[in-house]
């Protein structure tokens, strides 16, 4: 599972975006504007699926998600 994919299903877990595909699009964006100098492809790589569940079971309920700090974590 991707890295943007991860994060956008704990948005969505935690009922801060509606679908999927639209926290996909918010972790693109938030991306792009707070690391100018990073690429967005070469941080959004796969991560093992069992570690990406872990992931989602642990933070995919939070009242709060900090996106930026989020990809920081990824990287």
């Amino acid at each position: 599972m991707r890295k943007s994919a991860i994060i956008a299903q704990c948005l969505v877990n935690s009922n801060l975006i509606a679908s999927p595909e639209e926290a996909e699009r918010s972790v693109g964006e938030i991306f792009r504007k707070e690391f100018l100098t990073r690429d967005f492809d070469d941080w959004n790589q796969n991560i093992d699926d069992a570690a990406a569940e872990h992931i989602i079971s642990t933070v995919g309920k939070a009242s709060r998600i900090n996106v930026r700090r989020f990809i920081e974590d990824l990287w």
